[in-house]
């Protein structure tokens, strides 16, 4: 997939091939460090919008400055 404009609502699938990442770190992503979720489709899919899994990467890594 190429980069999606920011109003692309996306899949696990998707947001795994736009980012060259396995499926399965997409799912750890919104279960344990809370990438947003826009809603979820009837077959219990998430799905979130480009913009805020951009924001969410770009977010400050609580460990960053730590050496």
């Amino acid at each position: 997939m190429s980069d999606p404009p920011d109003d692309a609502l996306l899949d696990p699938a998707e947001v795994a091939a736009w980012l060259h990442v396995d499926e399965t770190w997409v799912g750890k992503a919104i279960a344990e460090d809370e990438l947003p979720v826009m809603g979820y489709r009837s077959d219990g899919r998430p799905i979130v919008a480009a913009v805020e899994v951009r924001a969410w990467l770009r977010r400050p890594d609580p460990h960053g400055d730590e050496t």
